[in-house]
């Protein structure tokens, strides 16, 4: 029985080297068709069940893209093409970041998010952001879940859906 539950492990620890290697080959083949000093490495891993890679470049902006939509597309390809050849319990995702751009964004969603709930909260309107992908819109809704004030939602179709924050009813406006 424990025989089979290292083996077991083995082959897992085995599998998710391969997809490893299997992402950053991927990556590496389109940024190397994109730039000409672009190097790929692990990055930090923040969650289980994902894979991690930092591109390392002197040009990050050709990457990244106009609000990071060139780096979300290479990190969806990457994911398309690495996962493809993997069972499906043993797949991950991928996360591609650049110069901490992801990092980065966060916080600039965080004080966005923040900004415009305490407009709410004193203007007692609610307000719409702009269009957001699944990945930011979730970042507003972590950050404002637990402002007892403000309620969040998603409304409209992708690529246009944006998040809603409206001020939280009080029992006597029910």
């Amino acid at each position: 029985m424990n025989e089979e539950i290292v083996l077991d492990k083995k082959a897992i620890l085995k599998t998710e080297y391969n997809l490893y290697e299997e992402a950053k080959d991927n990556l590496k083949k389109i940024i190397d068709s994109i730039l000409e000093d672009g190097e790929v490495e692990i990055g930090n891993q923040d969650e289980i069940g994902m894979i991690a890679l930092n591109i390392e470049t002197k040009n990050p902006a050709i990457i990244i893209g106009r609000h990071g939509h060139t780096l979300d597309a290479i990190q969806h390809l990457v994911n398309i093409l690495s996962n493809r050849k993997f069972k499906e319990d043993a797949r991950k995702k991928i996360i591609i970041d650049i110069e901490n751009y992801r990092g980065k964004r966060k916080n600039i969603l965080t004080k966005y998010a923040l900004e415009k709930a305490d407009a709410v909260k004193k203007s007692n309107k609610e307000i719409a952001l702009c269009s957001m992908n699944a990945a930011e819109r979730r970042i507003v809704h972590l950050v404002l879940q637990d402002d007892p004030l403000v309620n969040t939602y998603s409304e409209g179709v992708d690529p246009y859906r944006k998040v809603i924050i409206t001020p939280q009813l009080n029992e006597k406006e029910i």
